[in-house]
């Protein structure tokens, strides 16, 4: 059960996530491509974290 909820985590796309954050850091930023490491809190207090690749020329919004 634990394995679907990690792959449930992944399937967010970046714009929720960001809709969640507590905390959203650069991981690297080299090249064609930024690293962000976006952690929130889920229902139940624990913070997760997980990792996205953001392509050049890509538009996210704050």
């Amino acid at each position: 059960m634990e394995k679907s909820l990690q792959q449930k985590i992944q399937e967010k796309p970046i714009q929720d996530r960001i809709k969640q954050a507590s905390c959203i850091t650069v991981e690297s930023a080299l090249r064609n491509k930024v690293i962000l490491n976006i952690s929130w809190y889920d229902v139940h207090g624990e913070e997760q974290t997980q990792k996205y690749t953001i392509s050049a020329g890509s538009v996210i919004e704050f």
